[in-house]
């Protein structure tokens, strides 16, 4: 399945379902956030974090 991304100048909205491929697709965007310092929230959760630059 795959959905549409909402982008705006301050944020990016996705969605990601639970298949195989979420895994690959959530260390993408970890490594895409801890390179340019972007914050990643759960809704599911309701925590936030930070990913470390390596």
């Amino acid at each position: 399945m795959s959905a549409p991304l909402a982008i705006g100048i301050d944020h990016v909205i996705m969605s990601l379902g639970s298949a195989p491929s979420s895994d690959a697709a959530l260390k993408a965007i970890e490594e895409l956030a801890a390179e340019f310092r972007l914050v990643i929230w759960d809704p599911q959760s309701q925590e936030a974090s930070l990913p470390n630059r390596r």
